[in-house]
């Protein structure tokens, strides 16, 4: 909606691609993934590439398909961990619902696909009291099969099996016969909220990665080139490996600029020049130091919040940056005056992926991975500086 409101045209995957000179265009191959991209005034053989990529997911509740079950008189839901959460940080929170809810269609290989969002808190994880665990403040290991269970209200009379399902078709004004499947997440439904006594620090659920996804987005449309491309990837399914077709481990970027390129006139030779000279940044959130935790970061080489864009270097390549890529964004930062910083992880501590390594795996170019440095990534509320 946003790429609409600011003159982007709809490509579409399973059809020709034929980009023209001086254009704004998107392409969602599939409903969780999607590309956007500007080209050049002029028509050019050799396309020199400037791209970033970002990742959409971030640790939630998946709905099982068959997730109705009672519990001591309450309405319960079975869902699975996705990503690697901060379990304990989930429970009392209330808990929205979103996804796709996939309908029948008159043609079976077609059948329609509905974005939906509760747009108010549907569930909760409640947690037990003091007085019946003593030891929670000494530490416990959660079972996520029986402790991480919302409930959705309480099982009275008019409680099914298929309670869920009814209340999707209500929610929908369908017959619950025309619900095919879906894929739903709960999600927390906190609001973000400024906090300190100068209110310069930000507390929200999913700045990892909606930050990333957000300053995406205003780059490409505010960003301006004579030529060349400018283009965003944002990729669904980090938090879980990345390996899936709307995943960044996967052929689907390289696949998409072929046809970019070759749908411009370019050849494979021109093609394989093109990405020799081009560029990639991998954004997302970096760990910044920890007032509480001193010993958590490396002894020289951290992040502080509020100090800059934090560059992510590993000598093991865990993270895309290399020297020279690192002294591009420098001259950059001193050219746009930009604070920048670098983090390099403690060497027994190791850090989260990035998708920066899994693009360069797929892709002969230089790339780097940077981000905002932030506090308790993965909870469900996080923490950066404004």
């Amino acid at each position: 909606e946003y790429l609409k409101q600011q003159g982007f045209e709809e490509l579409y995957y399973n059809k020709m691609i034929s980009p023209k000179e001086n254009s704004k265009y998107y392409i969602a191959p599939f409903p969780d993934v999607l590309f956007a991209f500007t080209t050049g005034a002029g028509k050019e053989m050799i396309q020199s590439l400037r791209m970033a990529f970002a990742h959409v997911d971030q640790p939630c509740f998946k709905v099982k398909g068959k997730p109705d079950f009672k519990s001591m008189g309450c309405a319960m839901l079975n869902v699975e961990v996705y990503g690697g959460m901060m379990d304990h940080t989930w429970f009392d929170r209330p808990l929205g619902l979103a996804g796709t809810i996939v309908l029948k269609g008159e043609d079976v290989f077609n059948p329609i696909e509905v974005t939906y969002n509760s747009k108010r808190p549907v569930a909760l994880i409640p947690g037990l009291a003091i007085h019946m665990q003593r030891e929670a403040n000494n530490g416990w290991k959660i079972d996520r099969q029986k402790e991480l269970m919302p409930l959705m209200g309480l099982a009275n009379g008019r409680w099914t099996e298929d309670a869920f399902l009814h209340f999707l078709a209500e929610e929908l004004s369908v017959d619950e016969s025309e619900i095919l499947s879906y894929d739903l997440n709960l999600y927390n439904y906190d609001q973000p909220q400024l906090c300190g006594v100068k209110e310069e620090i930000l507390c929200s659920p999913r700045i990892d990665n909606l930050a990333s996804v957000s300053a995406l987005l205003e780059s490409l449309t505010d960003g301006e080139r004579e030529s060349g491309i400018n283009l965003i990837g944002l990729f669904n399914h980090e938090v879980v490996g990345s390996f899936t077709k709307s995943g960044a481990d996967s052929a689907l970027l390289p696949g998409i600029l072929e046809r970019i390129l070759s749908g411009m006139g370019c050849s494979k030779e021109q093609i394989d020049i093109s990405l020799a000279q081009s560029y990639y940044l991998s954004v997302d959130g970096a760990h910044a130091a920890h007032p509480n935790y001193t010993d958590r970061c490396d002894m020289t080489t951290r992040a502080y919040m509020g100090q800059g864009v934090t560059v992510k270097v590993s000598g093991t390549q865990k993270y895309a940056s290399d020297c020279k890529m690192y002294a591009i964004l420098k001259g950059l930062s001193e050219k746009y005056d930009i604070l920048l910083q670098e983090i390099n992880d403690r060497n027994t501590i190791r850090g989260g992926t990035t998708l920066g390594p899994m693009i360069g795996s797929h892709l002969p170019m230089a790339g780097c991975d940077l981000g905002i440095p932030m506090l308790a990534m993965h909870s469900a509320r996080e923490t950066m500086a404004m």
